[in-house]
């Protein structure tokens, strides 16, 4: 009996093609399905879905959803979605259950509607998120998600694991498995290209996406070639290992250092071979050498070897772990051998650095997978969309409905194909074939239980899957899989984001689910793998970028140079990729912490406290250089290393902000890893603060990378602001604590962190001062206006907003100076001692303040926070406890430093301001001369002290003005201690001194010396009696500069005579130097002669200096002096040299006081007039040929005479 169908095959055949017949029942079905009509619904729709999945194409009936879907119409629109929720209900028991012959689904219209999702036009996708919600309510997340993830697990994404491509396969079989390859090749190069985006509005019908499950069933069902890819070939098939592929000597190196995979030499591992005529090429061929259709992946497991050392090198004979051993036993017996064997051992140890440079990249490349052949990059990005379309508008409900969602095939039908695709995927990825039969057990690695693991284990493999160097693809193509990477990344994140809400509910079961999830598909590790791999790449086109032509040298980069096909982009190609990990990073970081602490591994210390085992675990994490389970991500070392090295420009100034992001918003978050990770990260960005600087100042000189690459104009505000964020929060303790203490459980955190940042705020303060000298230059070196009207300025751009950068500078300041005003201060003056200016004038003992130094006290002044009186008590404070500052051998204390500044500062303020903070500044003197400073110190107590006493008025107080004489009497005893310190006592009990015979530097000799107030930093806890000779002159001069006049206005009129014994105690350490004659004592005599003359200037002062002046005068080598000094021993009230003109007036006063008087008035004195009066000499030489002819050794008249004139005078 054979049955006949109604209607024959010819007959249908031109049903389909010479007429409408199904277009015209398909739409009047769908009209059907109005809401008049709803009693015809279930029978219109199971008669609507038959005739789809019997119509000669799926198009048929879609089109006419996809046309009313598209419809320009608002309320045909609303219409269509309204029947399509009808379709899609009504179909649910039916496609659940369906066979293999229903294989047609409602795909483009399902995108149509998931593209509505974030339609402008508002009620269209309220509509459409209305149907959405209803459906994964419903239990539709697998339907709905079916077309995504086929067009996510297409045939052509196969892949396989990097280290599959590095086994040992014969080189014929890689080659057949190619030749097999080629035609799918050629179909994928050739295949219409789709609309980048996939269904939009108003697009055409037939470049809407499509899926054909049953073109896929048939593709991955064909038996594949005889020779699996990575399979074991077989005996017969194998006729040549790997191994005999390579020369002889290669081979044998192979052979001999079995225990290594790296090559010693890559310029080197290049064989000269030209005998082999195999089609796999030898290793050192690069790949851009060979063509697609005669490459296969042998060159992989060939290039991932260890290319061979040239023949005859050192390299192949000296082992590296032997080199010790054989510099011990053999040693060498001529200079021949000794070069050789140190050849040997150098060779040796650059073997060594390069294996462990070598291991350091394969596990940093270790997570890589591999395409087997070019795939249709824009479907892969499509599904991506559709995704982030929905987790965009829905996310709870969807992540809801696919985390209680398995891929079950048993109760789902329609997963059947998905589940076969993920087998076959597992497959390639082990290394054997995707098609085929599969066996009968698929692999049980595969994290696709639920949903969402699926879902975030197909973005993980997209983010790491890389085109081989052996396979012949376009830019394009690359281009493309860049973009699948960019897009995965985006929807992980939106995932990740959802999870952090979930895990903020605290509930047991939700907290063990999500961190199950991310244990499964090792998300944390493949996220910063990922990362660090694309920095790796980034700083390698960096380095070829700004290497010399012809200087750049090809490294030994074996898995990214000859495995991995990178591109050959710019540097800031990476840059999407990477800002979309640091994004995806911060929101697992967040979502680690809201999960708690992960568990830890089991206890192998029994007997060391927890508290010490948790300590050596994270030392362990935080050093390692791969991923260490179960650590968090902020005490990976990785993330650690990425962070310190984000910021270098080597990575690109792009990702500045970016890293800038990760860091502020993860600050609470870090732990441990606080202080290891912000410090450098710190440090890095002053560094990059300051590059700017210098090329402002040199406006010729450019950036490296300012050809390369165009760096944002607000780049500056950038750094500020991640600097002030992060640093104020190390630094500050914020009333409002809930945010930080719901992060950061251990203050014993934030206090390392805080102490880590301290020791780094000078190198801070340093660039705030830079930057602040280029506003003071912009704001005051304006330039001339041209004809235009425009200002003629700096060709930098990043200083232009003057104000904006000065306010950040201010916000990040004036927050620190009341609670770490001493640091800051600390700071200001450790930057002080490092911005020292040249000496303008050679006499000046106390230097004047350079430009830079000046920039830091405009910078203090210009702080809010702090007043006058505030800056005052800081620097006493400094002074009283300086801190040292690391690593700054030369200048350990800032004791001197700080009183520089403040010498600075008060020269500053106006005279008002400077008699209101009397007392502050009085505090200052008092606290401070009282330490052991070194001298320059004290300089700077006298210099302030003199300051203030010259520009303002006397003290109404009697008090202060008691207090001021005080501190003045101890500031001047201390510098005439300093002034004292050439001398020493002529014997034990004399309390006489005599000047050490020891040369003295001059003031004009001390300039071409090292800086005396560098030097005294060092020796800052010297006491005053043993402090260098070097500072005697100093004190000496200062003196003689200060002294006299300073007295004066300290001491009232009817107070001078209080002075009289402080200046005899002064002069006590001057007169010894005056009776010095020798040429060593020259720059202390010719000071002590100033100090002299300055206070005989004085009347009240001559009870303290007459007796020891006339003792020098009769000193027979009194005359053997400089002839410089002779100005201060004639121009002054001393008047040891009287000359005919003052004789002559002396005799025309006393005749003037003879014969005015009264009558005979002048008898009762005359006595003592004829005792005054004397005749004037036959011959008295000048003053200037009585100094000669003393320095001459010629005393006229002797001794005797020389006193007889003196008792004339």
């Amino acid at each position: 009996m054979v049955t006949v169908p109604p209607i024959a095959p010819g007959i249908l055949k031109v049903i389909a093609e010479k007429t409408d017949f199904y277009q015209r029942v398909a739409r009047v079905l769908w009209n059907q399905l109005n809401k008049e009509t709803r009693e015809h619904h279930i029978t219109c729709v199971e008669l609507f879905y038959r005739l789809h999945c019997l119509a000669p194409t799926a198009n048929i009936c879609e089109d006419i959803i996809c046309h009313a879907l598209l419809n320009p119409d608002k309320g045909t629109r609303l219409e269509a979605l309204f029947r399509f929720s009808v379709i899609w209900h009504l179909t649910r028991e039916i496609q659940g259950s369906r066979v293999t012959s229903h294989n047609r689904s409602f795909d483009r219209s399902l995108f149509v509607v998931l593209d509505s999702l974030g339609s402008s036009d508002g009620a269209i996708g309220a509509a459409a998120q209305g149907w959405l919600v209803r459906a994964l309510s419903l239990g539709d997340a697998a339907r709905i998600l079916e077309p995504v993830l086929l067009l996510l697990l297409q045939p052509k994404t196969q892949r396989t694991a990097i280290h599959c491509l590095t086994r040992e396969n014969s080189a014929e079989d890689w080659h057949r498995w190619l030749n097999r390859k080629q035609a799918s090749f050629g179909e994928a190069w050739d295949a219409p290209e789709l609309p980048e985006g996939g269904c939009e509005d108003g697009a055409p019908l037939s470049q809407l996406t499509t899926v054909d499950r049953e073109a896929i069933w048939a593709e991955v069902e064909t038996e594949p070639e005889t020779c699996l890819v990575g399979g074991e070939p077989r005996e017969h098939d194998r006729p040549t290992r790997l191994e005999d592929l390579l020369d002889g000597p290669a081979r044998a190196t192979a052979e001999d250092g079995s225990e290594r995979t790296e090559s010693a030499d890559t310029s080197s591992g290049a064989t000269d071979s030209s005998e082999n005529t195999s089609s796999v090429s030898s290793p050192a061929h690069y790949p851009q050498e060979l063509s697609g259709g005669e490459q296969c992946c042998a060159p992989l497991a060939a290039a991932a070897r260890a290319p061979s050392p040239q023949v005859g090198s050192p390299t192949c004979l000296v082992r590296a772990d032997s080199d010790r051993t054989q510099a011990s036993e053999s040693p060498p017996s001529s200079d021949e051998e000794a070069a050789a064997e140190l050849q040997a051992l150098t060779a040796a140890r650059l073997r060594k650095q390069q294996r462990e440079r070598q291991a350091r990249l394969e596990a940093l490349f270790a997570h890589i997978l591999l395409y087997l052949q070019p795939y249709d990059s824009r479907r892969v990005l499509y599904a991506f969309s559709v995704l982030e379309a929905v987790l965009k508008t829905n996310p709870r409900e969807f992540i809801e409905a696919v985390s209680r969602t398995s891929v079950d095939t048993s109760a789902t039908a329609h997963l059947n194909l998905i589940s076969n695709l993920l087998a076959r995927h597992q497959e390639a990825l082990g290394g054997q074939s995707f098609y085929g039969k599969l066996p009968s057990q698929p692999p049980s690695a595969c994290p696709h239980s639920l949903l969402i693991e699926l879902l975030t284990y197909l973005c993980l493999s997209f983010l790491r899957s890389y085109y081989p160097c052996s396979l012949r693809v376009s830019h394009r193509d690359i281009l493309g899989n860049r973009d699948v990477q960019v897009k995965s990344v985006e929807v992980l994140i939106r995932v990740m984001t959802e999870l952090v809400s979930v895990a903020k509910a605290a509930e047991g079961k939700n907290v063990e689910f999500i961190q199950g999830l991310l244990q499964r598909c090792r998300v944390q590790e493949f996220v910063l793998l990922s990362l660090s791999a694309s920095m790796y790449t980034s700083q390698k086109r960096y380095g070829l970028a700004t290497a010399a032509p012809g200087g750049a040298l090809r490294e030994e980069g074996v898995l990214e140079e000859h495995v991995i096909n990178l591109g050959q982009d710019q540097i800031w190609s990476e840059h999407p990729l990477q800002i979309e990990l640091l994004k995806l990073l911060q929101v697992l970081i967040v979502l680690e912490h809201h999960l708690g602490q992960a568990p830890e591994e089991a206890e192998q210390l029994p007997d060391l406290p927890r508290e010490w085992r948790r300590a050596l675990n994270f030392q362990q994490a935080i050093r390692a250089l791969q991923y260490v389970w179960p650590h968090s991500l902020t005490s990976q070392g990785l993330l650690v290393a990425a962070v310190v090295k984000g910021l270098q420009p080597a990575y690109g100034y792009g990702m500045h902000p970016a890293w800038v992001s990760l860091v502020t918003h993860s600050l609470p978050y870090f732990g441990r890893s606080l202080g290891w990770t912000v410090t450098p990260f710190l440090v890095q960005i002053c560094k990059n603060l300051d590059e700017l600087v210098k090329q402002y100042e040199s406006e010729s000189v450019k950036l490296i990378t300012s050809k390369r690459e165009n760096i944002s104009p607000d780049y500056p505000l950038t750094l500020l602001e991640g600097l002030t964020t992060i640093s104020h929060f190390c630094l500050l303790e914020q009333p409002n604590q809930s945010k930080k203490t719901a992060a950061v459980t251990d203050p014993t955190n934030l206090k390392n962190a805080k102490n880590a940042i301290l020791e780094e705020l000078p190198r801070i303060v340093n660039t705030m001062a830079l930057l602040w000298n280029v506003l003071r230059k912009e704001e005051t070196q304006k330039r001339p206006v041209d004809l235009l009207g425009a200002t003629k300025g700096s060709s930098s751009v990043y200083f232009k907003t003057t104000k904006t950068i000065r306010q950040k500078i201010l916000d990040f300041l004036n927050p620190l100076t009341a609670p770490l005003g001493v640091q800051l201060t600390a700071a200001v003056a450790a930057v002080w001692s490092r911005k020292k200016g040249k000496r303008h004038s050679k006499t000046k003992i106390v230097p004047a303040a350079s430009t830079s130094q000046l920039t830091l006290v405009d910078l203090i002044c210009a702080l809010s926070t702090l007043q006058t009186d505030s800056v005052l008590h800081l620097v006493k404070e400094v002074v009283k406890h300086p801190p040292q500052i690391r690593g700054d051998e030369k200048s350990p204390l800032v004791d001197v430093p700080v009183l520089q500044f403040c010498y600075a500062f008060i020269q500053r303020l106006p005279a008002t301001a400077l008699q209101e903070n009397f007392p502050s500044l009085l505090g200052v003197l008092k606290e401070s001369v009282q330490l052991n400073l070194a001298p320059p110190g004290y300089f700077l107590l006298l210099s302030m002290l003199n300051d203030f006493v010259t520009r303002t008025p006397n003290l109404e107080s009697k008090k202060d003005q008691k207090d001021l004489q005080e501190v003045t009497q101890k500031i001047l005893e201390a510098v005439g201690n300093i002034a004292g310190s050439s001398l020493e006592q002529t014997s034990w009990l004399s309390r006489n001194l005599e000047v050490k015979a020891q040369p003295q530097i001059s003031l004009e000799e001390s300039d071409a010396e090292e800086d005396l107030h560098d030097v005294a930093a060092t020796a800052s806890a010297m006491v005053s009696a043993s402090a260098p000779s070097v500072y005697s002159v100093q004190a000496l001069s200062l003196l003689a500069e200060v002294l006299a006049s300073l007295l004066d206005m300290v001491y009232r009129s009817d107070e001078k005579e209080k002075a009289v014994p402080l200046i005899s105690r002064l002069l006590h350490y001057v007169f010894p130097y005056l009776r010095n004659h020798s040429a060593y004592n020259t720059p202390s005599f010719r000071a002590g002669a100033q100090l002299l003359s300055s206070l005989s200037g004085y009347a009240y002062t001559k009870r303290a200096w007459k007796k020891e002046a006339l003792e020098l005068f009769l000193d027979p080598a009194f005359f053997q002096m400089d002839t410089a000094c002779v100005q201060f021993l004639t121009n002054s009230s001393l008047k040891l040299f009287s000359s005919f003109e003052q004789k002559a007036m002396l005799l025309k006063r006393q005749a003037f006081a003879v014969f005015s008087g009264e009558l005979d008035q002048y008898h009762l004195y005359l006595p003592l007039i004829q005792g005054k009066k004397a005749p004037p000499p036959l011959q008295a030489p000048s003053p200037h040929r009585q100094v000669q002819s003393g320095q001459n050794g010629w005393r006229p008249g002797g001794p005797t005479a020389h006193a007889g004139r003196m008792g004339q005078c």
